[in-house]
This record gives C-alpha cells, sequence and structure tokens, in this order.
C-alpha cells in the first residue's frame, strides 16, 4: 500500500514536470512502454526492486534501456534509481499512465471475447461505452476462447456480462425460481 502511494506521488511530479515542459504525450508514450518493458521482462523488474544492485548500477541499467525515451523520462528514471526508488519504477510508470488518462477524460474499459474483434465490433462496443462514459474511451481485447460466445465488458467498476454461459445461467435460475403450480 505504501509504495503503490508513493508511486503515484511520484506520478504526479513527473506530471507536473511534463505540464510545465509541455512533454506530457511523449512522455506519456514512454512510460506505457516501460509499463510493458517491466511485465515483459522479468529479469529487469527483478535487478530494478533488488536491494543488492547497487542504485549507481540501476541508473546506468535504466539509462542504456531506456536511451531512445524522452530526455526528461530518462533523467526522472534516474534520478529514482539513484535516489534508492528504482523499485517502484513500474508502479510509478502505470500511474503516471492512468493520471494523464484521467486528466484527458479516457476512460479504460476492457472487452473479454471468443474470438478477435472485427472493426464493426470494436465500433459498437465503443458507441456502447459512449453512451455510459461522455470522454475518450481507451479499448484493451482480450480473448478468452472458453468463452462460448458474447462478451464481458468493463469499464470502470462497471461489468456487463453478455456470453452465452451467463445468459444460460441466468434462464436457469428463472426456470428453477419461477413460483407456478398447475392449478390442477
Amino acid at each position: 500500500m505504501a509504495s503503490t502511494a508513493a508511486a503515484r506521488r511520484y506520478g504526479k511530479a513527473l506530471l507536473s514536470l511534463c505540464k510545465e515542459q509541455g512533454a506530457v504525450d511523449a512522455v506519456d508514450s514512454d512510460m506505457r512502454m516501460l509499463v510493458e518493458a517491466v511485465a515483459q521482462n522479468r529479469e529487469l523488474s527483478a535487478i530494478l526492486g533488488s536491494p543488492v544492485v547497487r542504485p549507481e548500477k540501476k541508473e546506468s541499467i535504466v539509462r542504456a534501456v531506456f536511451a531512445d525515451a524522452h530526455a526528461l523520462s530518462v533523467d526522472f528514471l534516474a534520478l529514482l534509481s539513484r535516489k534508492g526508488r528504482a523499485g517502484l519504477i513500474g508502479d510509478m510508470a502505470s500511474a503516471f499512465v492512468a493520471l494523464v488518462r484521467e486528466e484527458k477524460g479516457v476512460v479504460l474499459a476492457e472487452v473479454i471475447t471468443a474470438a478477435p474483434l472485427d472493426d464493426a465490433r470494436r465500433k459498437e462496443i465503443n458507441e456502447l461505452i459512449g453512451k455510459v462514459h461522455e470522454g475518450g474511451v481507451e479499448l484493451s481485447e482480450k480473448v478468452d476462447p472458453h468463452l462460448i460466445g458474447g462478451f464481458k465488458l468493463r469499464v470502470g467498476d462497471r461489468m456487463i456480462d453478455a456470453t452465452v454461459y451467463q445468459t444460460l445461467r441466468s434462464m436457469h435460475r428463472n426456470l428453477t425460481n419461477n413460483p407456478y403450480e398447475p392449478a390442477y
């Protein structure tokens, strides 16, 4: 909990720096790349979080790995590494992305389907979300072959479960809880 709060504070600090320098979009794309890199590369995550690796070494690793990133991103990550907070880099990047999304009024939506979405379905889902949320939508798509059909849509803390399994389960519940008894 404390590390998450610290990561959010660092994300806010980075966002205010980006606003001052007009580099919000560039740093946002860097932080998205960083979130993916930390999630996909367990060794990078382990090195950054390790208390055995010296802060100077972590700083050099961060500068080498993210050399192509915006200068503000690299300097901020190097500062975190130098100050012994490199273990928070992944969480800080996630917090920064969430803060930028929140500031732009964009909601994160996740859709889970049995098969990949085509453009028409994607547009239909975006319109469905647009009825509930007036800002932009960042749609994350996942495919779960265990679903028979339909979709699950999560927007913030709301969930729409329109899968075939859920529909059948609802029908079963309605049929078994029916108080109807014949009069004869």
